[in-house]
This record gives structure tokens, C-alpha cells and sequence, in this order.
């Protein structure tokens, strides 16, 4: 088939644990960044998916906050995003207060977290925020942050029945920790992958995409061709067109080189 999109996850499929795109990777996008658009879709917020994009010199519309938000590189302008209402914000940061877990709240223009600052680097759009406060700002998306496996599975579990929201758990590979993602009801990657299509005007049919995560599922469950990373769940491998192997060994590098290059023309 010829592939007119490539809809690329970030974190253990473009990034690599320590957080570093190699040259290998890099090189891969560039090959084919100007033959056909190529969009991230990723859980970080918007500052952080409009950074890799420069990076990469990427110029088409991208997708953040889980799918919630779309945003263009070229313009830095958002073209598309969806809110979690009022209701939804207080249920989710009231369970994770009375679970003692931390949250990570994205909007279009920043960040609200409980999260001590000197974990992470300081950015500028963040604000740190006790439980009240944090209710005051709209979300396109919430996570609770850094859990173990047990404890994200159980989270999930608690959430996922309300009908208002769509609960998804995403492992972190730069620290081996878990994070429950809250969007909107019926937001998540797919959706984002079905919009963005519509503003290139193209045919998800067309489009190869590639992932690592359960967060990810949606997304290859929607595109003509589906890539699993070679890390990825079995319960993610198991139904996709084709395996890559790991981050580690630049598996999305090969992707773009055996299997995109040649369906190109």
C-alpha cells in the first residue's frame, strides 16, 4: 500500500529512555518528513509535542494531551481540543486526593501539578497546585503520575465504568513508572489520528502508525497499517501488521526505512 501520513507515539518510539532521540531515528524522519506529513501523538503537553516538533522539523498538525488536543507545528495556533467539564475535573482530583496520588493537569497554555517542582525540571508553563486550587483551571487531560503497575491497573479500574470519561494507563519509560491518563469521554489517539486526517484531507486507510503503549491501541486500531514496537504488550503486538524491535535498537528507524520508504512512490 502507499502511505500518505505516518502518525508517530513519543515516548518509546521517537524518545528513547534517557529521554534522547538518536541519529538513526532522526535521520529516518528527515528522509521523509518533506514527502509526507508526519504527526506525533503523545500524552505531554502541548509545549513539549510543539518542541520535538521543531526538533525534528516537523511542519504538520500534532496531537498532545492524549489525543485531546491538536495543535499546528507550522503556526503553533491550536487547531482542535476538548475539555474535561467541570464535574469530570472535580471526580478525577478527588479520587486521586483520597488515593494520596499525584496529578499532572494539561491545558493549551500550561500545566497544573501537585508534583514537586524539583523532581523535574522547572518550566515556565507550569504552576503548582494544591488540590482546590487545581479545580479552578480547565483540563484537556489529567493523569495521576508515577504509580506502580498494580496501582495503575486498580485506578483505571476504579474510573474507567463512568461513562463521562475515557481512562487509559500509560507506562513511562524514562523511570519504569505507570500514569493513568483522563480525557473526555471518547478522547483518546484514534480520535485525534481521525481529525487530523480530516485537516490533511487524506484517508486514515492510508495513514501507518506506530506505537508502544496501551495508550497507543486506539490509534493503531484505526490506520491502515499498525506498528507495534518490539517493547510493547503482547496484548498490543498480537494484532498489529508488524513488529519492530525496541526503542533501544532504534526500531522506529527501521520502520521508516523498510517500510515506508518503499510504499512511498
Amino acid at each position: 500500500m502507499k502511505f500518505e501520513a505516518v502518525l508517530l507515539d513519543l515516548d518509546g518510539t521517537i524518545l528513547r529512555p534517557d529521554q534522547i532521540i538518536s541519529d538513526d531515528v532522526s535521520a529516518a524522519i528527515s528522509n521523509i518528513r518533506d514527502r509526507i506529513p508526519v504527526c506525533i501523538l503523545t500524552g505531554r503537553e502541548l509545549a513539549e509535542v510543539l518542541d520535538y516538533a521543531s526538533i525534528l522539523g516537523l511542519t504538520s498538525p500534532q496531537a498532545c494531551d492524549g489525543g485531546s488536543t491538536i495543535v499546528s507545528a507550522s503556526s503553533k495556533k491550536v487547531l482542535w481540543a476538548v475539555s474535561l467539564s467541570n464535574y469530570e475535573i472535580c471526580l478525577i482530583l478527588d479520587e486521586l486526593k483520597t488515593s494520596r496520588l499525584s496529578f499532572f493537569g494539561t491545558r493549551p497554555d500550561g500545566v497544573n501539578t501537585n508534583i514537586d517542582s524539583g523532581s523535574y525540571e522547572k518550566k515556565s508553563n507550569w504552576i503548582c497546585s494544591d488540590w482546590d486550587e487545581a479545580k479552578n483551571y480547565g483540563y484537556t487531560r489529567i493523569s495521576a503520575m508515577n504509580l506502580s503497575e498494580q496501582v495503575a491497573e486498580e485506578l483505571e479500574g476504579r474510573l474507567s465504568s463512568n461513562s463521562s470519561l475515557n481512562v487509559t494507563k500509560a507506562f513511562l519509560p524514562y523511570n519504569g513508572l505507570w500514569a493513568v491518563d483522563f480525557t473526555h469521554s471518547n478522547i483518546n489517539k484514534g480520535t485525534a489520528a481521525a481529525k487530523i486526517a480530516g485537516f490533511l484531507g487524506k484517508n486514515l486507510g492510508s495513514f501507518l502508525a506506530v506505537g508502544d503503549s496501551y495508550n497507543d491501541k486506539s490509534m493503531l486500531d484505526c490506520v491502515g497499517f499498525s506498528v507495534a514496537m518490539g517493547n510493547a504488550p503482547d496484548s498490543m503486538t498480537a494484532s498489529v501488521d508488524y513488529i519492530a524491535p525496541p526503542v533501544e535498537e532504534d526500531g522506529l528507524a527501521k520502520v521508516i526505512n523498510e517500510v515506508v520508504i518503499p510504499n512511498l512512490d
